[in-house]
């Protein structure tokens, strides 16, 4: 997240909706594990994206810090095997890209467009499916016109990627003006087909959460107008009967560039940037949505805070590798993963 101002903690302007019920936050801290793992093996990044296939972790893309001390996007692409606990490369993008969609289906990654490098980073709707079983990236069909964008919440059902939200240009050369979309997608890994009449999201979102939970699309935080306008919303949207969004619960913390990750029922969500009470502008707090009770509980904080990176759950375990360490650029290839233990005693039938 670039060239931003910092605004208010909370965002109350969609409180009065009757949709919504009472914030709960509940304090376990103390109950959490984080652990912290080798750093990103290609160096610092952010923007990038984070996904996982089978037990690897693959980072993805992003911006980096030069030796001269510029903000470069990159191709790189790496994975972490989290049974050797090491670092490997992997085929590069087949260009340099920033602030990725990107989700796994079927054993294969598909990256749906994305911002390109350069002075003025603009929206790319060239689409690829990377296969693991050669290393190699294939180019698919591309976005319809006037969709591309990136930044976008992203939820995956059966064999259907959605997208809502996202951008379509961060112009650098002008203190980073850049826009938000309220677009809704699809892309359907099996026929190659894309499918765009959903509704639009309520309000425009970029920098968003999103995850698919027992058959729904939650769309978390995010950033309203581009710059600025952290928002606190949660939308929701039945892919089943996808006729219109609900607004659910807000989350307790309102920001944008955050990291989600779906386990079981719940979405954690992790840092974030909007915070207007330290000097970096960087969120601690991770918070998790229970999608059945429609509530929050907070939980302990990242030791090391950052926006700007994706989550990803193996086994119950959250990883996070790299981000920005401060609003603006300043990326780093802190890696770590968070284990909640309440999860698994929940599991047990204990709750």
């Amino acid at each position: 997240m670039l060239h931003i101002a910092a605004l208010a903690l909370l965002v109350p302007s969609l409180a009065a909706s009757p949709q919504y019920r009472p914030v709960q936050i509940q304090d376990v801290g103390e109950t959490d594990v984080w652990t912290r793992h080798n750093l990103i093996g290609q160096g610092p990044r952010q923007e990038h994206a984070v996904v996982s296939l089978d037990d690897d972790i693959y980072v993805l893309g992003g911006v980096a810090t030069s030796d001269s001390g510029e903000l470069n996007t990159i191709n790189s692409a790496e994975y972490y095997q989290i049974s050797e606990e090491l670092w490997h490369v992997s085929a590069p993008l087949p260009q340099p890209l920033n602030h990725l969609n990107v989700a796994t289906v079927n054993g294969k990654i598909y990256l749906l467009g994305a911002l390109s490098g350069g002075a003025n980073w603009t929206a790319r709707g060239e689409s690829y499916v990377y296969h693991p079983g050669n290393d190699s990236w294939t180019e698919i069909t591309s976005m319809p016109n006037g969709t591309a964008r990136a930044s976008s919440a992203v939820g995956v059902l059966d064999d259907v990627i959605y997208l809502a939200g996202g951008m379509t240009y961060l112009d650098l050369t002008n203190n980073g003006t850049q826009d938000s979309v309220s677009t809704v997608s699809s892309y359907n890994v099996s026929s190659g087909a894309w499918y765009t009449y959903f509704p639009p999201l309520p309000q425009p979102r970029q920098h968003v959460g999103g995850a698919v939970v027992k058959g729904v699309f939650y769309v978390v935080g995010g950033r309203e107008d581009g710059i600025s306008g952290f928002a606190d919303s949660v939308y929701a949207l039945d892919l089943g009967n996808p006729l219109s969004w609900r607004t659910m619960s807000p989350m307790p913390t309102a920001r944008g560039g955050l990291a989600c990750a779906a386990v079981r029922y719940e979405i954690f969500c992790f840092g974030g940037e909007g915070n207007p009470d330290n000097e970096r502008g960087i969120f601690e707090e991770v918070e998790v949505y229970d999608t059945r009770a429609d509530s929050w509980i907070r939980l302990t904080n990242m030791p090391i805070p950052r926006h700007g990176t994706g989550a990803v759950s193996v086994g119950g375990r959250i990883y996070i590798p790299g981000g920005g360490l401060k609003e603006a650029a300043h990326p780093t290839g802190w890696f770590d993963s968070f284990k909640p233990k309440y999860q698994d005693e929940r599991n047990t039938g204990k709750f």
